[in-house]
């Protein structure tokens, strides 16, 4: 862990972890966490002035052991390796998880005495038509022809618990490629939950593309107890072409417990220019 004081609690932080290439792990530091209050940990990449340095020495420094969590539960440590940028670090896991493709988790220094059993995993063919079903009828109150919705197709759908409820959620990443000369990709993402016989949407993001530079998605990263009071938060990246950068984006179930809310986002990250 990064070092700290002996009269001092260690600094709860937060990072992402990715697939960069075949292989290949990626970490991120997302925030920290003090007083029950997320702190992004890194500046905007579009901001005049950044400082880099200071939280790549803080939490990126190789070698450094951070616990990993997929599905709110420890899955094993990750040591981080060698910095790619001043922002991110190749990561060191050689635990059952495949992490891959759409599959995201994320990584912390809190300790993990408390952490569950893991409850996420690949929705069932029937969870994915019914999930599926529901995307399109989303896009379809959006505007989007009827034609155009037999295109619409799941980037992933996972099942999972999301404490403290004890029935499941699914959640799911879906986009629309419209196939025309302007070549918009539209994209969609929810969870959702099925309190009597038919899906419904909790928590509903979605971004139609006016042109091709104009595209968003949020894809999930994964979801825990943030701030270790029995509650999940999801944390989320959100992808920008027209800035070539990311941010993430971190909800929480509003005081109904019914319905989600934003409660965090990043100034843009990464950005490629």
């Amino acid at each position: 862990m990064p070092s700290q004081s002996s009269d001092s609690a260690p600094e709860r932080v937060w990072l992402a972890v990715e697939e960069r290439s075949p292989g290949q792990l990626l970490i991120e530091p997302i925030a920290t966490i003090e007083d029950s209050v997320l702190t992004p940990v890194q500046t905007g990449c579009l901001a005049g002035a950044q400082t880099p340095d200071d939280f790549s020495a803080k939490y990126l420094q190789p070698g450094t052991k951070y616990s990993l969590l997929f599905g709110g539960a420890s899955v094993g440590d990750a040591l981080v390796g060698e910095q790619n940028r001043a922002a991110t670090a190749s990561l060191i896991y050689a635990g059952s998880l495949k992490i891959r493709g759409q599959i995201r988790a994320l990584a912390t220094n809190a300790e993990s005495g408390g952490f569950r059993t893991a409850s996420r995993e690949p929705a069932t063919a029937e969870q994915r038509t019914s999930a599926l079903a529901l995307a399109r009828e989303i896009f379809s109150e959006h505007g989007i022809p009827e034609s155009l919705l037999p295109r619409v197709r799941a980037e992933y759908v996972t099942r999972t618990y999301l404490a403290p409820s004890p029935q499941p959620s699914l959640i799911g990443s879906f986009l629309l490629d419209t196939g025309d000369n302007e070549g918009l990709i539209h994209h969609l993402l929810f969870i959702a939950s099925q309190p009597a016989e038919k899906l419904q949407p909790d928590l509903l993001w979605i971004h139609l593309s006016e042109s091709e530079t104009d595209e968003e998605v949020l894809r999930l990263v994964d979801h825990a107890d943030l701030f270790g009071n029995g509650r999940d938060e999801v944390v989320t990246k959100l992808v920008s072409a027209q800035t070539q950068s990311h941010r993430y984006v971190v909800f929480r179930r509003t005081r109904d417990g019914a319905h989600w809310e934003q409660v965090f986002k990043t100034e843009p990250l990464g950005c490629s220019s």
